[in-house]
């Protein structure tokens, strides 16, 4: 199991107001923190016609945060694909990933908010078809480059789709664990249903989750971690961010019941002593995730108390979760554009 953190948002909110520059100060001074950690990815997340600044443009900002480091993986959790133009951001993407020796995670979502179509002139309707052209592009570009692929999907459909076309999956934070487990179930149904090699005589694309994860023995600190994750989601409701219900698995809506949503957000922390987090993490390993991206840079967390955190759980915990694999995944670079099916 490997381990990255996020998401880097780069904002300067109501609650926590700063200076446009700051964030991204910040982020060119962690990545070599992280890299020195042994953390093996840094997650960054794209919005646009937001208040807060939320950084509208990832690729110049990944290509950056790769200038500073040298193992470090740097990675788009989400491009928004449809509302780019697809030739010109996978021929970034491409220069990016060549230039860093193949350490750019181009991950990529449909998009979901109405003002960011309206703003960029761009229909809603046409966003499915839009996002599967950029991922043509990115197959034709990127990943000859050694950019990997990543989907943002949070549907069962979705996820087998992504994993038809050899790309793994970064799942939200929100999801509870058993969506989580359903839609790890889908990618690799939708790998073995394209006729792709079953494990072992083939190796399927990753699949990683976000999660809620902070190592603590102080019950104090606890609480204010809650209470940071119960800001950080209560932003999603001027995001309009929502999942549908799918199985057994309750719908999330952050615009109609804020409450419930957040209640339901915040009730996937995994927080408290290194047991508590190393069986959490199991049993998200067990539900069929491969990797987990840190989900501390939130709203309120004090870049101090992350920092120190994110030291103790690679020295107390990365070692003991290492071995977790579910044989065999895919390696982190994914295949040639040739092995890739449009």
């Amino acid at each position: 199991m490997r381990f990255g953190v996020g998401l880097y948002c780069l904002q300067s909110t109501a609650s926590t107001p700063r200076h446009p520059s700051v964030p991204y100060r910040e982020l060119l001074e962690d990545a070599p923190s992280l890299e020195a950690w042994g953390y093996d990815g840094l997650w960054l997340s794209e919005h646009h016609f937001f208040y807060d600044g939320y950084c509208p443009a990832l690729l110049p900002v990944a290509a950056a945060a790769l200038a500073v480091t040298t193992r470090l993986r740097v990675g788009t959790g989400m491009m928004l694909l449809p509302l780019q133009e697809p030739a010109r951001v996978a021929r970034l993407a491409a220069d990016v990933a060549a230039r860093s020796g193949g350490r750019l995670d181009v991950g990529v979502g449909l998009g979901y908010r109405d003002v960011e179509f309206d703003g960029k002139g761009i229909r809603r309707q046409d966003r499915v078809a839009r996002h599967r052209d950029g991922l043509v592009e990115l197959e034709r570009w990127a990943v000859p480059a050694g950019a990997t692929v990543w989907n943002g999907s949070a549907t069962s459909k979705g996820v087998a789709r992504a994993a038809a076309r050899g790309q793994g999956v970064l799942l939200s934070g929100a999801n509870p664990l058993s969506l989580v487990t359903d839609l790890a179930a889908a990618h690799r149904q939708g790998w073995e249903d394209a006729g792709r090699p079953v494990p072992p005589s083939g190796a399927r694309p990753r699949v990683s989750a976000l999660r809620n994860v902070w190592l603590t023995d102080s019950p104090s600190e606890r609480l204010a971690v809650l209470d940071w994750q119960r800001a950080s989601y209560v932003l999603y409701a001027g995001l309009g961010w929502s999942v549908a219900e799918q199985g057994s698995t309750e719908a999330m809506d952050f615009r109609t019941n804020l409450d419930k949503a957040v209640a339901q957000a915040v009730d996937t922390s995994i927080v408290g002593p290194a047991e508590v987090v190393l069986d959490g993490l199991r049993e998200v390993h067990e539900s069929g995730v491969d990797d987990v991206v840190l989900r501390v840079i939130v709203e309120g967390a004090p870049r101090d108390a992350v920092h120190r955190m994110l030291q103790r759980f690679a020295a107390e915990v990365m070692p003991e979760l290492a071995p977790l694999e579910h044989s065999p995944s895919s390696s982190p670079l994914m295949p040639s554009a040739a092995e890739v099916t449009p």
